[in-house]
C-alpha cells in the first residue's frame, strides 16, 4: 500500500482555507439571518404605515357618525376601505363600476347601502393580509378582523385626543407578497454568488500564504540535510524576524559549532597521531640502529628507549583520561577534605626537582583553609599537573608562587616566572594537544593534554580554571572551588 505524504504546506493550506470557510459561512449565515429579521420588520413598519391612512379615515368615519355601528357587519365596506389604502386587491377588470365608486372614499363610505346592492364589486384581501388586520373599538372589543392580542402590533385611532378604537395587525413570519418574494430570492441569490466568489479568492489566498509560509521552511531544510550530509560550511540567510528567523540563527550556530567540531576532530586527529609517531619513530629508529650494530646495546641506549615508552605511556594514560572524561565514566568518590593539606603534600614531591632548576617554591595560605567537598585523588592529580606545567616551562632560576584565601570560594592561585605567554594565545591554553611555540614546546617533554585533564577535574568539583598574564612574568593559574557547607 502506498502512503500519502501530507506536506506540511498542505496543512497550512487546509489550515488557512478552514479558517476562512468558517469566517465566511458564519458570516454568511448572520448576513442572511441579519437580512431576514431586517426585512421583515421593514415589511412590517412600510404595512403598519399604510395602516396611519386608515386610522385618518376611520377617524373622520367615527367623526361623521359618532360610533361604529355603521361598520359592524358589513365587511364588503371595510374591505373597500382598505382596497382604498392599497390594502386590498383590486375589483375584477371586467366589472362595471358604479358611479359612486369615483367618489372620495369618505363620501362613497359613508353609506352601506352601496354595498349592500354591489356585492360582487368587493375588494379582496391579498393572501399575506387575510386574519392579519384587525378593528377594536375603545374597548378592544373586536369589531372586524382576529381578536387582538399581546402580540399584536397596534395603531391607536385618535379623535380629539381621545382613543376611540385600535388597529392591529397580527405579526406572521414568512407571509410575503409576490414581489416581496422575489425581492427576497433576489437578494439570496446575490448572497450566495459572494459566497462562490469569496471561496474562491479564499482558496487563491491559501494556496498563495501557505507558499510565502512553506519557503523560508523549505529553505531550512534544505540547511538541515546539507548539514546532515556533511556540508557543514552551510549556512541560513536571516528569513525574517520571528520563530524561523530564531531557528535559522540557531541552525547557523549549530553549524558553525559542526564545522568547528569538525576542524578540531581533524586537528585532534592530526596531533594524536603526530604525538604517538613521534615516540615510535624514535624507537624503531634505535632499534634498528642496534640491529644493525650501528649503535651499541648499553645501559645509555636502553635508558633512551625507556624515556621515549614513558612518554609515550604518558600520552595514552593522558588521553585515555580525557576519554574517560568526556563519556562521564571517570568516577569521583567525594568527601570532606581540606585542599591546603592536599597541596602541601604534592609541593613536598617538588621540592627537588624545583631545587635541581634552582626555581623558588612558595606555598602559603592567608587563613585556616575552609572544607571542601571533593575527590582526594583527583585533587591531587589536578595539583599535580599543574606543578609539573611550571616545573617544565619555568626557566632556571624562576620563581613559582602558590596562594590559597577564602573568599565567596576557595581561591588557589599558581602563578611562575618567565617565560611568558601572549595574550591571545592564553584562553586556547586548556585546549587538547595545545602548546606554545618556542619556549613551551614538545621538548619540555609535555604532551598538550595536562592543563585539559585540570580542567575536566575541576568542573567536575562545579569548580573553575582560569589563565592570564602573572605578575612575576610568567603564567598566572587560577582554581575556584565551591567551600562545603557541612
Amino acid at each position: 500500500m502506498f502512503s500519502i505524504r501530507i506536506r506540511i504546506w498542505h496543512k497550512l493550506f487546509f489550515s488557512i482555507l478552514l479558517v476562512i470557510l468558517l469566517i465566511l459561512l458564519v458570516n454568511m449565515a448572520v448576513t442572511r439571518y441579519s437580512f431576514q429579521q431586517g426585512f421583515g420588520q421593514y415589511i412590517e413598519d412600510v404595512r403598519l404605515k399604510r395602516l396611519n391612512n386608515v386610522e385618518r379615515t376611520l377617524s373622520g368615519l367615527y367623526r361623521q357618525y359618532g360610533h361604529w355601528d355603521f361598520l359592524k357587519n358589513k365587511p364588503l365596506l371595510w374591505q373597500q376601505l382598505l382596497f382604498e389604502h392599497e390594502l386590498a386587491s383590486q375589483p375584477p377588470r371586467n366589472a362595471k363600476q358604479p358611479e359612486h365608486h369615483r367618489q372620495e372614499p369618505s363620501a362613497r363610505l359613508g353609506s352601506a347601502r352601496v354595498y349592500s346592492e354591489r356585492r360582487h364589486h368587493a375588494a379582496v384581501l391579498p393572501p399575506h393580509l387575510r386574519g392579519r388586520i384587525g378593528l377594536q373599538d375603545s374597548a378592544q372589543t373586536s369589531i372586524f378582523g382576529p381578536p387582538a392580542s399581546k402580540n399584536d402590533r397596534k395603531l391607536p385611532i385618535m379623535l380629539d385626543d381621545e382613543v376611540i378604537g385600535y388597529l392591529s395587525m397580527r405579526r406572521l413570519k414568512g407571509m410575503r407578497t409576490g414581489i416581496e418574494q422575489r425581492f427576497e430570492r433576489d437578494q439570496v441569490k446575490n448572497l450566495l454568488l459572494t459566497g462562490i466568489l469569496s471561496f474562491v479568492i479564499a482558496v487563491i489566498v491559501s494556496l498563495l500564504l501557505a507558499r510565502a509560509f512553506n519557503k523560508p521552511i523549505t529553505r531550512l531544510t534544505g540547511i538541515a540535510r546539507q548539514l546532515t550530509s556533511g556540508q557543514f560550511d552551510s549556512r541560513v540567510e536571516k528569513i525574517s524576524r520571528d520563530e524561523l528567523g530564531d531557528l535559522a540563527t540557531d541552525l547557523n550556530t549549530l553549524a558553525e559549532t559542526l564545522d568547528q567540531n569538525q576542524q578540531s576532530r581533524r586537528q585532534w586527529i592530526a596531533d594524536i597521531s603526530h604525538e604517538l609517531r613521534t615516540p615510535l619513530t624514535i624507537l624503531k629508529g634505535e632499534l634498528e640502529a642496534m640491529e644493525d650494530n650501528v649503535r651499541e646495546l648499553n645501559s645509555e641506549s636502553i635508558q633512551s628507549l625507556s624515556l621515549e615508552v614513558k612518554h609515550l605511556q604518558r600520552l595514552v594514560d593522558d588521553l585515555y583520561q580525557l576519554s574517560l572524561s568526556d563519556q562521564g565514566s571517570l568516577t569521583y568518590e567525594k568527601v570532606a577534605v581540606n585542599p591546603f593539606l592536599l597541596l602541601q603534600n604534592v609541593a613536598e614531591g617538588y621540592e627537588l626537582p624545583m631545587q635541581q632548576k634552582k626555581i623558588t617554591l612558595s606555598v602559603a595560605c592567608d587563613e585556616p583553609c575552609p572544607m571542601v567537598l571533593a575527590d582526594p585523588q583527583r585533587l591531587t592529580q589536578l595539583f599535580t599537573n599543574l606543578l609539573e606545567n611550571s616545573l617544565r616551562y619555568t626557566h632556571e632560576g624562576g620563581r613559582v608562587k602558590i596562594q590559597c584565601k577564602k573568599e565567596a570560594s576557595l581561591t588557589i592561585c599558581f602563578e611562575d616566572s618567565e617565560p611568558g605567554i601572549s595574550p591571545e594565545l592564553i584562553p586556547r591554553l586548556f585546549e587538547r594537544l595545545f602548546r606554545v611555540d618556542n619556549s613551551r614546546n614538545r621538548d619540555s617533554g609535555g604532551s598538550g593534554l595536562g592543563l585539559s585533564i585540570a580542567q575536566s577535574i575541576a568542573e567536575a568539583h562545579e569548580g573553575k580554571l582560569t589563565a592570564e598574564p602573572s605578575s612575576l612574568g610568567g603564567l598566572k593559574i587560577t582554581l575556584e572551588l565551591p567551600i562545603s557547607s557541612g
